[in-house]
């Protein structure tokens, strides 16, 4: 029972926004373009970068709001609907993975990259899609846009413990979202390399400050 709704709406979320917004700001310092001309489809790679980095605040911010509203009154269910919401959320999924095009716009900036880096993406690439199928055949894509919110009856379900999930409980934060890192690596990209620990350090905010907390309210024990 959520005794101040108004109140759990907000919890945490000046760390989770606001730490959001601090270490977009620090990225961009830590990036120069002035010497980077470099363009891919016809995107310059500070463009890239700037898009990039604008998807993680644009997905968490989305799912918080959604969340919260649902669990304190019901919003979701009451206005778009649960099917809205989860085209919504895949839609901003999927533009999170176009930031891979960073990887050409800014290629070789950091580094030459060669089979050894190549070599080291791929034990990150292995973990992502060990994932993948953990969450298609165990999980479920349904449970991984937060359903837990919206369908009372998942109060009653166990947290899922087989496949990768055998090795942590968190293994979409642990292991795939780092693929990121893979990609940046591979393409021994700084600016990558950046939008990787921004989106990972990112996701951890979101389960911290959103996550975990909702969880508190979904999974409490009845006395």
């Amino acid at each position: 029972m959520i005794e101040n709704k108004l109140s759990f709406f907000f919890k945490h979320q000046i760390w989770h926004i606001g730490g959001l917004i601090v270490l977009y700001y620090v990225a961009l310092q830590m990036v120069d373009f002035e010497t980077d001309s470099n363009v891919f489809l016809g995107i310059s790679a500070k463009n890239w970068f700037l898009f990039s980095m604008m998807t993680p605040l644009l997905h968490q911010g989305y799912v918080w709001l959604c969340w919260r509203s649902e669990l304190c009154w019901q919003t979701i269910s009451r206005t778009i609907g649960f099917k809205a919401y989860v085209l919504i959320f895949f839609i901003i999924a999927i533009l999170r993975l176009f930031s891979v095009g960073l990887c050409f716009a800014d290629y070789g900036t950091w580094f030459t990259p060669g089979w050894i880096v190549w070599s080291i993406s791929v034990l990150i690439f292995i973990p992502f899609i060990y994932t993948l199928y953990s969450i298609k055949k165990y999980f479920g894509f349904m449970r991984a846009t937060g359903i837990d919110h919206f369908d009372p009856s998942y109060k009653d379900k166990p947290f899922e413990r087989r496949g990768i999930f055998k090795w942590t409980p968190n293994a979409m934060y642990t292991f795939a979202i780092a693929v990121f890192f893979g990609f940046a690596i591979s393409a021994g990209s700084k600016a990558m390399f950046v939008f990787a620990a921004y989106t990972y350090i990112g996701t951890w905010l979101h389960y911290f400050c959103t996550e975990k907390e909702d969880f508190k309210v979904i999974y409490e024990k009845s006395e």
